[in-house]
């Protein structure tokens, strides 16, 4: 594979990947929001984290599936094991917040 379709073809993951991680945190931040388990603000900054975290663990994963030039079953089992590895990187990392940094008082949400 070039370096041009490689380049975009992570880029695409990248894209992709922060979308429907986007989408699906904001999705489960909102109804966390609502029973007054994070604050507005707290709901934003984790679906951002975990957009971006999506996003960077989509686009490394197709990016080795690329390179590796392998088969159909095989990238796609290469793609999920680099995807897999890189989101728990980024969750044990970056997008923990302890049980205190999460929740707050019900007072508390304005």
């Amino acid at each position: 594979m070039s370096r041009h379709v490689l380049v975009k073809t992570a880029a695409a993951g990248a894209v992709a990947g922060a979308v429907i991680g986007g989408a699906v945190s904001a999705a489960k931040q909102y109804r966390d929001f609502k029973d007054g388990k994070v604050t507005k603000e707290k709901a934003a900054e984790n679906t951002v984290k975990e957009a971006a975290g999506t996003g960077l663990a989509t686009a490394a994963g197709a990016a080795v599936a690329g390179t590796l030039g392998l088969g159909l079953f095989a990238s796609l089992a290469a793609f999920t094991v680099v995807s897999a590895g890189m989101k728990y990187l980024w969750d044990s990392k970056v997008s923990e917040c302890t049980k205190e940094e999460c929740t707050t008082e019900q007072g508390d949400l304005s």
